[in-house]
């Protein structure tokens, strides 16, 4: 518990007070909150952490005994890395002396004064080996070294963003003004004449009402569908455009309209013509309003064409996109892979910091 306690207090940058270390405390000169290290004078480091070797264990390291100890972890930089012992390695006997626990070979090394060269009796994956081993001064291993602060995570890089590479184009609508009795007007769709609850799609969608105007004092609003005029049933704007231009001299009009997926009737007072129109400008009017009708009859081509053009549009948008959105992929590709390499030194300053820690508080022989 007090070794876990000691290891947050180490990783989170705090110092361990000195009552509280095995010998006499030699805190290390310090620019920063990294921890204190500590050193025992004169003891000796070999550079291993070991345990016991139990049955459990016998069949992985290919022992016909149960003794020895094993080797756990080695500092590369310490006298047993250096001298080729490996982790998985079994201590079984140390200068000539078998090898029965983990603390017998703690107390042989400490009995043993630091440079003394030692001969270590190693079974590696069952196969005998012998190694000298010059033991160092634990104090001088450790002198000056200390806890470096935790390293940053590196940040995730960004994944590129496929909707923000394309402007989709807005629906196109062909509007008819019937400024006549003050109205602006457009086909339905199918689709249209579901949502607004009109069968077949057939009817004159209102898209606005002008103030004052003889469509506002009939009541009609925004969004109501004209689908009968008189006795006539409307499909589309023409039909409405057309019985408006018989209405020559004016008069009341009654509208079928549908609000709210509900039909109700309205009365349009359609205003004579003005009588001081030259019969010139009257030809001419005449004239637009055919005109008119035939691109109300071609209306469905006209929309079939807008639908193509923005489906091209579309998939031009599409293919520049999806162009960018790779190359976006590649780079993010590549920073994913600095990420990785940012990763593993971050893995290995962890080891480094581990290995430090356990020098510091004499886990390790």
């Amino acid at each position: 518990m007090i070794r876990t306690f000691a290891t947050a207090l180490l990783l989170a940058g705090f110092s361990v007070p000195a009552s509280q270390a095995v010998g006499p405390a030699q805190p290390q000169p310090n620019s920063g909150p990294e921890a204190y290290a500590l050193s025992t004078a004169g003891r000796s480091y070999l550079g291993v952490d070991i345990r016991d070797v139990t049955k459990d264990r016998m069949p992985a390291l290919k022992l016909k005994e149960e003794r020895g100890v094993e080797v756990t972890m080695v500092d590369r930089d310490a006298p047993a890395g250096k001298a080729g012992i490996r982790e998985g390695d079994v201590i079984m006997d140390f200068n000539g002396e078998p090898v029965e626990s983990e603390a017998q070979l703690r107390r042989l090394i400490r009995e043993t004064p630091p440079g003394r060269t030692v001969s270590l009796g190693i079974s590696r994956d069952g196969n005998p080996l012998k190694l000298n081993v010059q033991l160092a001064e634990h104090s001088k291993v450790v002198a000056g070294a200390r806890l470096a602060p935790m390293p940053p995570l590196p940040p995730l890089p960004a994944m590129p963003d496929l909707a923000n590479r394309m402007d989709v184009p807005g629906n196109i609508y062909i509007i008819r003004d019937s400024g006549r009795v003050g109205l602006q007007t457009e086909n339905l769709t199918r689709q249209l004449g579901e949502f607004f609850g009109v069968k077949d799609g057939e009817g004159v969608l209102v898209r606005s009402v002008e103030k004052g105007s003889p469509a506002e004092k009939a009541g009609v609003k925004a969004g109501d569908v004209i689908v009968r005029a008189g006795d006539e049933k409307l499909a589309d704007r023409g039909d409405f455009a057309r019985v408006i231009r018989k209405h020559r001299a004016g008069g009341k009009l009654n509208l079928g309209i549908v609000r709210d997926k509900h039909e109700q009737n309205l009365t349009l007072e359609i205003p004579t013509r003005n009588p001081a129109d030259s019969s010139a400008n009257f030809a001419q009017s005449e004239e637009l309003e055919a005109l008119l009708d035939s691109v109300d009859a071609l209306a469905p081509e006209i929309d079939s064409a807008t639908r193509k053009i923005t489906a091209l549009k579309l998939q031009d948008q599409l293919e520049k996109a999806m162009q960018g959105y790779k190359k976006g992929m590649g780079d993010y590709d590549k920073a994913m892979r600095q990420y990785d390499d940012q990763f593993k030194d971050l893995n290995k300053k962890l080891e480094q910091m581990q290995k430090q820690f356990q020098r510091e508080f004499h886990q390790m022989l």
